[in-house]
């Protein structure tokens, strides 16, 4: 007998064998026992979180010769045809490799004939991002106006760039990431089913690794077991998903605790000589400052992880106020390591702020901290958090405050060309460029005080004056920002070798280069 891969092995083939997707799964088992069955569903989501599956599950509803439901039979000639992929009203495409308008012209020509075995032809289009514009016209024309006799199943990883106009004529849902515990629990039990000896922490670890994909879980688990002889220990899961990398960020955030910055910069090194991921290592490192906050004020909403004690050990070291500055430093690295002269540099001053920055105990009740921001570094000397309440202006910058106040479209903007004249423990009064003047009034000052009030959870008087404001306000700041970054892009970009060879040998001339919203 042929060996069958876990993934297609495993593949769920009723709604009921589906890990996860609650929500998608109850709305369509609504409308199947209900009647109302949709001419076209989009299914959206990464790779791996059960897209093809739920479309392929979807199709035997429709067709079972028992009748619409959500539980097909499985066991008469369409669902058997539809799992063994050889019913042939159930028509599955790739459209990465069909992109071309003849191609779908080509699919779409049958549209019109009735369903050969069942009472419907059904069309599932997987990667449907990938097809042409001209594709999507011909497909748009059928999807107007289908014959009562077909359904369109689309599936993508990139709704995005799918036409507006295929979108509003779908019935669309969003498949979610699967969690560690959803992902490590279906392993264990498949593990169990096919008599498999493992530990768990084990397939904690692979499923951490699959960033949300059960597929990508699954072909991992199957390297694993080839490579520890049909065993799944940590020790083989390790060494076959180079969680070396897991270790030396354990490391390497001890050491930050520790403030210890030649031991951190000769870890970030052997990391670079190892040729490690450095965005890998800092999304880890992010986890790993997640999970320690995690486990110094609610222990009890820990996710499963494989080394709990040394978490336990690592969390005494450091204060939650430690770890919530190097959070922030990690966000900001995420944003910054684009613009480092190489990654490796780029890194290493993302450790150094972590270092640099930490709270330093001056005796028992005073701390001095480091505030450093776009424009300015100020450090402020202040009383223990313990001893009193902390002002609200405390590692806080009017431009970094502003996203988490999640203000409404004008407020925000009001907030944005704002800057602080004066910000104390209970009061804050803002400057507003005199440009943005007509937009003020009592509701938007209301709203922002409330967001305030509720982000510090304490009560704060909001004063906004107009007038000339002092120095960059966070819109201000943004465009600058933008604008430097639009003219690094020309300047590399209008540098790169291959750009100008392309130049050379077409005669070409760039026109226009525009930069993500963001970037």
């Amino acid at each position: 007998m042929s060996y069958k891969v876990l993934a297609l092995k495993w593949r769920p083939r009723t709604f009921a064998e589906v890990v996860g997707q609650q929500a998608t799964l109850l709305a369509l088992e609504h409308a199947l026992d209900n009647n109302q069955v949709h001419h076209s569903y989009l299914f959206t989501g990464t790779r791996g979180v059960g897209k093809t599956s739920i479309a392929r599950i979807l199709a035997k509803c429709l067709s079972c010769e028992q009748g619409v439901s959500s539980k097909p039979c499985g066991s008469c000639n369409m669902c058997r045809g539809i799992d063994e992929g050889s019913c042939v009203d159930v028509l599955e495409v790739d459209a990465a490799s069909r992109t071309k308008v003849e191609d779908t012209r080509d699919l779409l020509d049958n549209v019109p004939y009735s369903p050969v075995q069942g009472r419907f032809k059904i069309y599932i289009i997987d990667e449907v991002h990938m097809l042409s514009n001209h594709s999507f016209n011909a497909l748009l024309k059928t999807l107007e106006e289908p014959p009562a006799h077909v359904k369109f199943i689309l599936a993508t990883t990139d709704p995005q760039k799918l036409p507006a106009t295929i979108l509003s004529r779908c019935l669309q849902f969003h498949l979610r990431n699967f969690t560690v515990e959803q992902i490590s629990g279906q392993l264990s039990k498949i593990l169990t089913q096919e008599n498999i000896q493992f530990e768990t922490s084990a397939l904690v670890s692979i499923a951490q690794c699959a960033n949300g994909s059960m597929r990508d879980a699954l072909s991992l688990l199957e390297q694993v077991i080839a490579f520890g002889e049909r065993k799944v220990t940590l020790s083989a899961a390790q060494q076959i998903l180079g969680t070396s990398v897991y270790e030396q960020t354990f490391a390497l955030l001890e050491q930050i605790i520790k403030h210890d910055a030649r031991q951190a910069i000769t870890i970030v090194r052997d990391l670079a000589s190892n040729n490690a991921d450095f965005n890998r290592v800092l999304k880890t490192l992010q986890t790993l400052i997640h999970q320690l906050s995690l486990l110094q004020v609610v222990p009890q909403g820990l996710a499963a992880v494989t080394d709990i004690a040394r978490l336990e050990a690592l969390a005494k070291l450091s204060s939650p106020f430690d770890l919530q500055l190097f959070y922030q430093a990690a966000l900001m690295g995420v944003r910054d390591l684009p613009y480092a002269p190489d990654i490796v540099t780029g890194f290493e001053m993302i450790v150094l702020r972590m270092i640099a920055f930490q709270p330093v105990k001056v005796n028992d009740s005073v701390v001095a901290t480091t505030i450093v921001t776009e424009k300015v570094t100020v450090t402020e000397t202040i009383a223990a958090p313990e001893k009193i309440a902390v002002p609200v202006s405390t590692t806080t910058s009017w431009a970094d405050l502003i996203p988490q106040l999640n203000l409404p479209g004008l407020t925000k903007v009001i907030a944005e060309n704002c800057n602080v004249d004066k910000w104390q423990t209970d009061e804050l009064v803002l400057i507003l460029n005199e440009a943005q003047k007509p937009l003020l009034n009592a509701k938007h000052v209301e709203r922002m005080q409330d967001a305030l009030q509720s982000h510090f959870k304490n009560k704060i008087k909001l004063q906004i004056n107009v007038g000339i404001t002092k120095g960059e306000t966070p819109a201000a700041q943004q465009q600058r920002l933008q604008s430097t970054a639009q003219t690094a892009a020309e300047t590399t970009l209008r540098a790169d070798k291959h750009i100008q060879q392309l130049e050379q040998a077409f005669a070409a001339k760039i026109e226009h280069i525009t930069l993500p919203v963001g970037e």
